[in-house]
């Protein structure tokens, strides 16, 4: 099992209700596993934030992973380890 800190920003924030939550991954320990996890506590609102209603696919977004950029699209299946720590770094509408 690996405890990982997600960061969260703007609209993601405030769905979660917090700019840090802290969760609990069960093997596969993946990117991808986290949100998973995310999914199942905070249900349609976090949905609706990060998936696209037409396709069913991810929003293409930044994630850091401790010192590195990833992406929603392509590094769902990085591992991640116990004290990892991730910011979701969503882009924000307007103009």
């Amino acid at each position: 099992m690996a405890r990982v800190k997600v960061k969260t920003f703007s609209v993601i924030r405030d769905v979660l209700g917090s700019d840090v939550v802290e969760v609990e991954v069960n093997k596969p320990e993946t990117v991808g596993g986290i949100f998973d996890v995310l999914l199942r506590k905070y249900g349609e609102p976090f949905r609706e934030m990060l998936w696209d209603p037409n396709t069913g696919e991810m929003t293409p977004f930044l994630i850091r992973l401790n010192d590195e950029m990833i992406r929603s699209t392509s590094d769902m299946g990085r591992e991640i380890k116990d004290g990892d720590k991730i910011a979701l770094i969503f882009p924000l509408g307007g103009g």
